[in-house]
């Protein structure tokens, strides 16, 4: 709006480069001063079609005096009429398009008014440019967390299975014992004599030792 004002001029539109989907690229209208319903509606150009997609493929201002009478109206509470100028200049830094700004006034624009369009884009796209460095940061900050808290989360379980494994390990260690004092004892109290079937000695504890050796 302030730079509409400050040109004098009468309809703006500012245009996003969108590639949140690498197979869905496309310019979108985020922000508009004094356009018309049917002008807005127009939400999604895509990159070679029409002026803006055009300005947008080859990376430098249009400006034209003899626009088609479809092309853009600018309309006013005494009816509406053809601009006499449009600019189409991208929001560019170093070759890279984050966008694309259109100004259409009933004014013709002089070079120096040109000029500082172009200053004013540069400044735009640079502002556009750190602002998408700051939130592909803020998102690989978010992700990184997120690994490190997943990571966190898997050390705690294997730390908890670790433990559980000592457990069962020490618990099992403990019926062994359990099971060789067992064994002992009865051992030291009961006679066990094996033979197999057909009658041969093959194993004497020593409570039954003790008593053949008597």
């Amino acid at each position: 709006k302030s730079l509409i004002h400050f040109l004098d001029a009468n309809q703006g539109g500012l245009f996003l480069y969108n590639d949140n989907d690498k197979n869905d690229i496309f310019l979108e209208l985020v922000s508009s001063y004094a356009y018309n319903q049917e002008r807005k509606k127009k939400k999604k150009i895509y990159l070679g079609e029409g002026l803006i997609g055009t300005c947008a493929i080859e990376k430098s201002y249009v400006y034209l005096t003899d626009l088609p009478n479809d092309y853009l109206s600018i309309t006013s509470g005494l009816g509406g009429a053809n601009p006499n100028c449009l600019l189409i200049m991208p929001l560019k830094v170093e070759e890279q398009i984050f966008g694309v700004m259109e100004i259409a006034s009933f004014k013709k624009m002089e070079k120096h008014e040109i000029d500082f369009v172009e200053k004013v884009s540069e400044s735009i796209a640079s502002t556009l440019s750190i602002a998408k460095i700051n939130q592909r940061t803020a998102e690989l900050l978010a992700q990184s967390q997120q690994q490190a808290e997943e990571m966190a989360s898997q050390e705690e379980e294997m730390r908890q299975n670790m433990e559980a494994m000592k457990a069962s390990q020490e618990a099992m260690t403990q019926r062994n014992e359990e099971y060789e004092q067992t064994a002992e004892s009865i051992n030291q109290l009961v006679y066990i004599i094996t033979y197999t079937p057909d009658g041969k000695l093959i194993d004497v504890n020593t409570k039954a030792l003790e008593l053949l050796q008597r």
